[in-house]
């Protein structure tokens, strides 16, 4: 199980078992890692995304497992699993890579997305393969989620009228 630390984060890349447990026994997820998850963040949509990214995992090879799973978002202070981010797959061939996320709506305006996300962009760079990490289409609708994208570096690349795009390059 890998683990990102920051100054007020914990991210723990969550095996399959647990993604399974986040949907059907999140109490034993709690028991195994020794946490509190705060169940608002399982919404319908996080619930069809880890489904989805369960799907994956299946047909992933399990080196790359990092890339396709969920982080667990554990606020230290309290040892809550606040939120969930992660990437759609490793780098394509140009060494773009897409970011998602979502958090508890009591933890959101505190910054710990934006902590997460900076946390996740720099393990990507750590990887030689990836030269950019995306995240496109966040509506407009959604300003909180272009303030984090903005506060860990990222800068728009394209927009519409319902949607900016965002995007870091490795420097």
């Amino acid at each position: 199980m890998s683990t990102i630390y920051t100054q007020r984060l914990t991210l723990i890349a969550l095996t399959p078992t647990q993604l399974r447990h986040v949907l059907d026994d999140p109490a034993a997820l709690e028991r195994d890692l020794n946490l509190m998850l705060a169940r608002s963040v399982l919404t319908d949509v996080a619930r069809r995304a880890i489904g989805m990214k369960l799907v994956k995992l299946t047909q992933a090879d399990p080196t790359v497992h990092d890339w396709y799973t969920y982080w667990l978002i554990v606020v230290n202070e309290d040892r809550c699993g606040a939120g969930l981010a992660g990437f759609k797959g490793v780098p394509d061939a140009a060494g773009e890579v897409e970011i998602g996320y979502g958090i508890a709506p009591e933890a959101q305006g505190r910054g710990y997305m934006s902590e997460a996300v900076a946390a996740l962009i720099a393990w990507a760079f750590a990887a030689p393969d990836c030269q950019s990490v995306i995240a496109p289409g966040v509506l407009r609708t959604n300003p909180a989620s272009s303030r984090v994208l903005q506060k860990a570096g990222m800068h728009v690349y394209a927009e519409t009228s319902e949607s900016i795009s965002w995007r870091i390059n490795r420097v």
